[in-house]
């Protein structure tokens, strides 16, 4: 991976999770769990392959 698209991509995980935390102390869990699939689709599409 590219140092860019690494810096990107960390920043966007960063504000994913931010988002996530922030509406769980707001009180609002059905926002907070709406990220959850974004981030496996993201672990599935960045993961490393084998062979």
């Amino acid at each position: 991976m590219k140092k860019t698209l690494t810096l990107l991509l960390i920043a966007f995980v960063f504000a994913v999770v931010s988002f996530g935390t922030w509406q769980l102390f707001l009180g609002n869990f059905e926002a907070a769990l709406s990220s959850a699939p974004l981030l496996l689709l993201l672990y599935f599409f960045v993961r490393p392959q084998n062979g």
